[in-house]
């Protein structure tokens, strides 16, 4: 019996139908293997350049402790390195001018979030929360102490650490502080210098904060010593196609020299990202 028109037609719609569904499905396979494919080379990308960037950092480390005339001095100057995962742009400077947070006095503190805008009550929160947050409770208090509960009061799941803080961005869980405070402090802050800062490599802020502090609060500052540490701040920018980046940021400790067999150092922390 031969198929009626009607069965013949209906049986071209379905093959159509069929070559359709089937050029979906491969349009989707595909589209769906480029996308994998283009994360794939961006996650290759980005492990390059912070093989890069950290590659970077361990030969400026090396630069800086060259015991030859042709050490590098830290400053505001800008290097090219040539690394296996790209050209990274390298800067090194120095930290003595800034507030060791684990040492600075709550007034000085406070008189440099005034300098840098901070109404007066929010200042002084904030710098005795500081300070309370890096002063080691006794042994065998109670953690359970009033100023946890006002952490709990304003939202927070933390109370102050009882400890000296290790990393800068620990910062953002004091008591207080707020990011715009945060991102406007955080150029004139640093970790491990252990004394006041070097006047002579101190940012205008800073002047400006210790004189408020002596005015305002009699502060008394010491000579620094040329014996301490020096706490030196790497940043390495490494640039890649198609605009990604990665920036990488060590803050790393010398005790005695520069140079020369005496030398020691310290990797303080490690941070990336654009800040």
């Amino acid at each position: 019996m031969e198929a009626s028109e009607t069965d013949r037609g209906f049986a071209l719609l379905l093959v159509l139908w069929t070559m359709a569904l089937l050029a979906l499905l491969g349009a989707q396979v595909t589209g769906a293997g480029r996308a994998e494919t283009r994360l794939a080379a961006a996650l290759r990308s980005g492990a390059q350049l912070q093989a890069a960037a950290d590659g970077a950092i361990y030969e400026t480390i090396w630069h800086v402790l060259d015991g030859s005339g042709d050490y590098w001095q830290p400053g505001a100057m800008t290097r090219v390195l040539d690394e296996p995962g790209g050209q990274v742009e390298v800067t090194v400077t120095d930290e003595r001018g800034k507030l060791d947070i684990n040492q600075a006095p709550p007034a000085l503190l406070q008189a440099l979030f005034a300098v840098l805008g901070a109404d007066r009550a929010t200042a002084q929160t904030v710098s005795n929360a500081i300070a309370d947050w890096r002063s080691q409770q006794p042994a065998g208090s109670d953690p359970d102490t009033p100023l946890s509960a006002s952490y709990r009061s304003e939202g927070h799941l933390w109370g102050p650490a009882g400890q000296e803080f290790q990393r800068l961005d620990e910062l953002q869980l004091v008591l207080g502080m707020t990011p715009a405070l945060y991102q406007a402090t955080l150029p004139y802050l640093t970790l491990a210098l252990e004394q006041g800062p070097w006047q002579a490599y101190a940012s205008a802020p800073v002047m400006a904060a210790i004189s408020k502090a002596r005015r305002e609060s009699a502060l008394t500052t010491d000579n620094a010593d040329t014996r301490g540490p020096i706490v030196l701040r790497i940043t390495a920018h490494a640039a890649g196609p198609n605009g990604s980046a990665f920036t990488r940021r060590v803050l790393f400790r010398l005790d005695g020299t520069l140079s020369g067999p005496g030398w020691k150092y310290r990797i303080l922390s490690w941070e990336d990202g654009d800040r």
